[in-house]
């Protein structure tokens, strides 16, 4: 059923299983390396096997055969190769999981081989299933009537050509309907994630003060969305400031706006200006626009330090623009979070810029994640730090995907410094920090402030499509902190190891995407109101864990 394997395949075949089990930016559970070796291992064995072929149709190299024990004692000797190198990797995880504080489970060399070996043959059986299916189910099609008959008409020498034509628009069909499948199971996929976001179930209106979803609000308790009910009910108190800051404080006020809320994201942005209107936000010392990540879940750790930090001297204001976890967003449509962010963004500069220059709050913009990707798109990719900052001042961005617009734009177009801690521009306004002990010892902003936090080893950051053809500026020695020594680019593998290490998960703090050490810092030296001082960051830093509250 499966054929005689292809020799150079199988040559192929064992680089790419080695290739696959060199470190990546982090370590794998074990179900994630067992899968990412046999893919490697595949996806070796397809170059390997398709390159030949290739080159067998160039006719001086097609007639020729190579002899024997050439044939048949290269793949094993490179095999052995690859066998005894197993141990070595499997070392390597190791050191890696111990220098990241990640322990987990890694397989002995003996398992790893054999059940790499496993779901290599069990993804090759359903392969040729499919092909043997695929070619029943055409040489079926050719026994109908008005086909068989024209296959019947056809020249002895075409036969088998209209045959092989009728095998590869079944071939097509059966993609279609692959395709089509895949779309209804993510369409339903989202429908539960919607009805997550509808359920009200174990949340209750309370502590709103004049927050959206209290009575007199514009924007409703009940379509709110989850993340939005649990984000306006946890707004900090006024005691609570007062223990980190140790001055008096004023009491913040957040405003939400659910994706139920308005059917486009101009109208969800239009429904978040009547909201800030409402609640006075213009006469605050600061505005914040929060952008939120795919759920519409807005970091406690995030907002409780912008309130903190600001003395609750601000109106914080975030809008969903979907339901679903944001790798599935920004798979399936990360236009919209560019859409939404892009149009919050604009419509509240342009509304603030109506205000009188002495009578307006001053701007701020979080984004993190999937919030950091979209909230950029407000901009231009030609667009310098004092460009971005001539009305938001203030910006905090953690965790920008690759290809966010800015990030990626200033980060290849960097003046001096690694890719992973570029130098953007004169070095003056936007700043990249890679760990909480750069913040802790950074200079605070005086003025306009960009401030990324990007730790080198964090997938998010760095896996974009260049990776699967192209070795990337990050991976030029030296590497990030926290990078593996080991780890090395190969075409396609490494594109698909940081895959892997994108829903890897479970990573501590200061590792990967894994913010939460790094955030109260991030805003303190950001955003660096009057009076705010290294013990009142210290103090924030302590406080920040038993400020967290339950969200989706």
């Amino acid at each position: 059923m499966l054929g005689a394997p292809s020799m150079v395949g199988l040559t192929v075949g064992a680089l790419g299983y080695c290739a696959a089990l060199t470190p990546s930016l982090l370590p794998r559970p074990l179900m994630f390396l067992l899968l990412l070796t046999a893919l490697g291992t595949l996806v070796g064995y397809a170059i390997g096997t398709t390159g030949w072929w290739a080159l067998r149709k160039v006719p001086a190299v097609g007639r020729r055969q190579a002899p024997r024990f050439v044939r048949f004692g290269v793949p094993v000797v490179v095999w052995l190769i690859a066998l005894a190198f197993t141990p070595v990797a499997v070392a390597w995880q190791s050191d890696q999981q111990t220098a990241l504080d990640m322990p987990a489970t890694l397989p002995g060399t003996v398992t790893l081989i054999v059940m790499t070996a496993l779901i290599c043959f069990g993804l090759l059986l359903l392969a040729r299933l499919v092909r043997l299916g695929t070619n029943a189910l055409a040489r079926l099609i050719c026994r109908i009537g008005p086909i068989k008959g024209w296959v019947s008409r056809q020249q002895p020498s075409n036969v088998h050509r209209s045959i092989a034509a009728v095998r590869a628009v079944v071939a097509v069909c059966i993609i279609v309907l692959a395709i089509l499948g895949l779309q209804l199971g993510m369409s339903a996929l989202v429908a539960t994630y919607d009805n997550v976001n509808a359920d009200t179930t174990g949340q209750t209106p309370t502590n709103l003060g004049q927050n959206s979803g209290s009575v007199g609000s514009l924007a409703p308790w009940d379509t709110l969305g989850r993340e939005g009910r649990f984000y306006v009910t946890n707004t900090m108190t006024l005691a609570t400031i007062g223990q980190i800051t140790g001055r008096p404080a004023q009491t913040p006020t957040r405003v939400y706006v659910g994706m139920q809320q308005g059917d486009t994201p101009a109208a969800r942005t239009d429904l978040a200006l009547r909201e800030l209107d409402r609640v006075g936000a213009w006469d605050r010392k600061f505005l914040t626009i929060y952008a939120a990540t795919g759920t519409g879940w807005v970091n406690p750790v995030g907002i409780n330090s912008i309130e903190a930090v600001t003395g609750g001297d601000v109106t914080t204001v975030a809008v969903q623009y979907s339901a679903v976890p944001s790798w599935i967003g920004f798979v399936l449509d990360p236009q919209t979070a560019q859409e939404q962010n892009r149009s919050t963004v604009n419509a509240i500069v342009d509304a603030w810029r109506t205000k009188p220059v002495d009578h307006r709050p001053e701007l701020v913009l979080f984004g993190e994640s999937l919030g950091s990707f979209g909230s950029q798109s407000a901009w231009d990719a030609g667009d310098s730090a004092n460009q971005v900052t001539s009305a938001v001042s203030k910006i905090i961005w953690i965790g920008p995907p690759a290809e966010s617009v800015l990030w990626s734009t200033w980060q290849a177009d960097r003046t001096s410094g690694p890719a992973w801690q570029p130098v953007i521009g004169d070095g003056l306004i936007a700043k990249v920090y890679i760990n909480p002990s750069e913040l802790n010892t950074a200079i605070p902003a005086d003025g306009a402030a960009i401030t990324f936090v990007a730790h080198p080893n964090d997938p998010v950051v760095y896996w974009s499509p260049d990776l699967l053809l192209s070795k990337p500026d990050w991976l030029v020695p030296p590497l990030g902190p926290g990078v593996a020594p080991e780890m090395q680019w190969y075409p396609v593998i490494t594109y698909l190891q940081v895959g892997m290490d994108l829903i890897s998960g479970g990573e501590p703090p200061e590792v990967g995407h894994n913010y939460s050490a790094n955030i109260g810092q991030a805003v303190a030296i950001t955003i660096n109101p009057d009076g705010w001082t290294k013990d009142d960051t210290a103090r924030l830093q302590q406080a920040l864990p038993s400020l967290t509250y339950e969200t989706g």
